[in-house]
């Protein structure tokens, strides 16, 4: 299962990145890039879980769980920047 959702969090970051090559600067592409930064992070965070259960555990956090939440503010703050950039 984590397979699969690998593959597509991928090709989402793949489509992101091609949207922003399109936008070529502004607002719009930023958006895109902050997207794609998450997307990354997801996925690095899945590889991570995949291969390494428990490494580096800091204070009951561990480097996968903190890479999940990374890409999760990077989704935010994509969101954030998208609604200014339409604004």
């Amino acid at each position: 299962m984590s397979t699969i959702v690998m593959v597509i969090a991928l090709l989402i970051a793949v489509s992101a990145t091609y949207n922003a090559y399109l936008l070529r600067g502004g607002k719009m592409a930023w958006s895109e890039i902050l997207i794609v930064l998450g997307m990354v992070s997801l996925i690095f965070s899945l590889v991570l879980g995949r291969f390494l259960a428990d490494w580096l555990i800091f204070q009951n956090l561990t480097l996968t769980d903190g890479l999940f939440v990374l890409g999760f503010l990077f989704l935010l703050a994509a969101t954030f920047k998208l609604r200014s950039a339409i604004k």
